[in-house]
């Protein structure tokens, strides 16, 4: 990456792991890791965890992209299953939190459905005995991978900065995402923004199911 791709709040990989820059200098950036298990400590500033200097060198190892410190991404990206939970995602981000869950087997890869908006409610095969955090897992929703309104912000920074003012009037009032692709699509940039907005879930998703040790090799 070059530094003038970085923004403060920006999530970006290292092989290392996953960081958010919180300041820009005049040749560095400074960045937290995202390796905690209390997200609180992510509140600030100031932060209750240690800031990291990446000076001009550490930057060029730096990328928006995960897949380039994985293996078998672009397998797994294309596989059956991976689709599934990118479905399953789409599912309950559709609906407001608690309205629609979904919970993903690890070991058989098998995905129970629940709505309180339909008729669908597959997680009742199991019983609360039956149900093993170590096995069970419930699906986000996008808003838990920063896939709301920091990725719509996230965007307007590269893309349209010039109306960064513009989108923060739209977001100030119900129906936001409705009237953004109108505006988007005014300026001939919606499709650029689906692509992107597709391209960030996944990447997002990807870290989601590696940081849960979700192994799409190993289901049965």
């Amino acid at each position: 990456m070059e530094k003038e791709e970085f923004n403060i709040g920006q999530v970006f990989y290292t092989n290392t792991g996953k960081w958010r820059c919180t300041d820009i200098g005049i040749r560095v950036i400074v960045a937290i890791h995202l390796d905690q298990q209390d997200p609180r400590n992510y509140h600030g500033p100031p932060y209750s965890i240690a800031e990291h200097v990446f000076d001009e060198y550490d930057i060029e190892g730096c990328s928006l992209d995960s897949t380039k410190f994985e293996e078998n991404t672009d397998e797994i990206l294309k596989s059956q299953k991976f689709n599934e939970i990118h479905d399953s995602l789409m599912f309950v981000s559709a609906a407001g939190y608690g309205e629609s869950s979904a919970i993903l087997n690890k070991q058989t890869g098998k995905i129970y459905y629940r709505s309180e908006l339909g008729d669908i409610d597959e997680q009742e095969e199991f019983s609360e005995e039956e149900y093993d955090s170590t096995i069970h897992i419930e699906i986000p929703h996008k808003n838990d991978l920063e896939l709301g309104r920091n990725l719509v912000f996230e965007f307007v920074d590269q893309f349209i900065p010039e109306d960064s003012n513009k989108v923060d009037q739209i977001f100030r009032k119900r129906g936001a995402y409705s009237r953004y692709k109108d505006f988007l699509e005014s300026r001939g940039i919606l499709q650029k923004w689906y692509d992107f907005e597709n391209q960030r879930e996944q990447l997002a998703l990807l870290q989601w199911c590696k940081e849960n040790e979700i192994n799409f090799m190993g289901f049965s």
